[in-house]
């Protein structure tokens, strides 16, 4: 069953994963699109591309889309004025010219039949040379708009990444100096002569637009203008504002380390006359878990079974048995833990490792164990809250979440406005303030005792020598074995190891078979515990459709390469 699912999911990812994983690496490096309006009011485009490719490649695309009354006729290709063949497929336009690891530039043209539309007053071509569809970002674009013949009465107006980009010639040539174009930007071109210019095309009879459009290229000048005014006032400001955060953000990191400095040196002071064993002020899984920072795994389940038969709650009968005791228990999840594994798992008081098996292996228990595992985890973490071992600053995370927050408009402002470096930085201030605001939580001194202390052993302990192990009682040497295991410090469990072997009758009663066999019992519960977790995921995927036609008058296009 397992491996005809992970057939199915790699079958499903061949055919949902979007076409882009696989596509040519390139870079559209430079883009001349020169439209030559004609009298008849056709439009002979001629268009250059240079293309980087990156490995293995067989041609270039184009997609090119007609506007609403017109259409594309007569589309060629050629390089270095050898013809390339052109495949049609609807609006693509495939272009075959196979290499790899090279620069290339093609040469593409086409008529647009209709293409200017001319009224009583002037002729307009207003056109979307790619849309909001395009794949494919141009790292320098220049789109040359040609009259008839030489004028110097022109109107152009440029849309979305077009606009602002205008210079006129004398002779009438629109020059629209687009640079980068990223994919899946608008950016139409429109530029008007007289009417007269164009004897040969059908005329709108009725209707003028020099009066409209004369308006619109006022209100885009007074809109460019107003935005050219905030720029200003923004990059004007952008140094104090996030010199001022930044300043704030510098002072919250300073303080929060004067005070952990402070509580560290305090805790150290205090900890000098103090035995190497950390006095017991949480149970041990407690500790461990706190410790560790882990995700709770098969060590700690098997500490805390040891932990209990430290404290005289279960007895070891055997090798792999366990027996319930005659004491109470001193914590909740203590009890938890006694009812799950000795009479859920095992029976009438009894835990051992094969009845452990024999229930892992009823895959409808599988998920019954994990989520008593879970539920005792966390009564773990409950104990670890209510010795509140760290400060939760409420309010002061707040306040901070809030800062970086406020820093968000910014943001958005400085990169709406071009303003990237400072918009750069704000948001990186504000990623900053946010992170202190979820992560800060300083240690109370107890927390900051308990931290020093136990790292303090693991670091130290394997400099413990037989004497010093001796002195120890039994209890506290069953501490610091158990604590290696459930920390998993295979420097501390050598350790335990070797000293358990060389004092076997010192009264802690341990040897390295029973530690060995104790290794093996947290080996088992870790493994029962992935077994009973199985999940498969699949997610899905659509791929997209070069060309959607948003430009002006439903027309478009894009480019890229196959």
């Amino acid at each position: 069953m397992k491996i005809r699912t992970i057939i199915l999911a790699l079958v499903l990812c061949l055919f949902l994963i979007p076409a882009q994983v696989s596509a040519v690496d390139f870079t559209i490096e430079h883009t001349q699109i020169d439209a030559f309006l004609k009298e008849d009011g056709n439009v002979q485009v001629t268009e250059q591309h240079t293309y980087q490719f990156d490995g293995d490649f067989n041609g270039i695309t184009r997609t090119l889309i007609p506007k609403e009354n017109t259409r594309i006729e007569n589309v060629e290709a050629v390089e270095n004025n050898k013809p390339l063949e052109v495949k049609q497929e609807g609006n693509l336009y495939k272009i075959f010219r196979g290499g790899s690891d090279e620069t290339i530039t093609i040469d593409l043209s086409y008529t647009i039949k209709n293409g200017v539309e001319v009224y009583t007053d002037l002729g307009q071509f207003y056109w979307p040379f790619f849309d909001s569809s395009n794949e494919s970002s141009y790292e320098n674009m220049d789109i040359y708009v040609h009259p008839p013949q030489p004028t110097g009465e022109v109107l152009a107006l440029g849309y979305g990444e077009a606009a602002g980009t205008i210079q006129t010639t004398k002779d009438g040539v629109v020059h629209f100096e687009l640079g980068e174009v990223e994919s899946g930007e608008n950016g139409d071109i429109r530029a008007a002569y007289d009417a007269s210019m164009f004897p040969g095309a059908s005329i709108n009879e009725g209707k003028a637009i020099s009066s409209d459009l004369t308006a619109e290229i006022a209100a885009q000048e007074e809109k460019l203008a107003a935005f050219e005014n905030r720029k200003d006032f923004l990059s004007l400001i952008a140094p104090f504002i996030v010199g001022a955060f930044a300043i704030y953000l510098s002072a919250l990191l300073i303080t929060a380390w004067r005070k952990k400095r402070a509580v560290i040196w305090d805790v150290e002071r205090n900890s000098l006359q103090q035995s190497l064993l950390p006095k017991e002020e949480m149970s041990l899984p407690a500790t461990i878990l706190h410790m560790k920072s882990m995700i709770p795994s098969g060590s700690l389940l098997s500490a805390a079974l040891l932990d209990l038969v430290r404290k005289g709650i279960v007895d070891r009968r055997s090798e792999n048995e366990f027996i319930l005791g005659n004491r109470s228990s001193d914590h909740r999840h203590e009890e938890m833990l006694i009812q799950w594994l000795f009479y859920k798992i095992g029976n009438e008081g009894k835990f051992s490792i094969d009845t452990l098996d024999n229930y892992i292996e009823n895959k409808e228990n599988q998920q019954s164990y994990h989520e008593d595992f879970t539920k005792w985890v966390e009564e773990v973490k409950a104990e670890i809250k209510e010795h509140r071992l760290v400060q939760k600053k409420v309010g002061l995370r707040w306040t901070v979440a809030i800062s970086g927050l406020l820093l968000l408009p910014f943001t958005i402002l400085f990169g709406v406005h071009d303003l990237l470096m400072w918009m750069f930085f704000s948001l990186l201030l504000s990623i900053l303030f946010i992170l202190f605001a979820m992560l800060y939580q300083p240690r109370t001194i107890m927390g900051a005792r308990i931290k020093h202390q136990w790292n303090h052993l693991s670091s130290t302990y394997t400099n413990v020598d037989k004497k010093q192990w001796s002195e120890w009682m039994s209890d506290e040497q069953m501490r610091a074995f158990i604590y290696a295991i459930g920390i998993n410090d295979k420097a501390m469990l050598k350790k335990n190891e070797n000293l358990a072997s060389t004092n076997a009758d010192s009264g802690f009663g341990y040897t390295s078979s029973d530690i060995v066999m104790l290794m093996i019992i947290a080996s088992t519960l870790t493994n029962s515990f992935n077994q009973a977790e199985e999940t498969v995921s699949a997610g899905t995927g659509t791929g997209s459709v070069p060309g959607g036609g948003s430009g002006v008058g439903g027309g478009g296009g894009g480019s890229g390469a196959f």
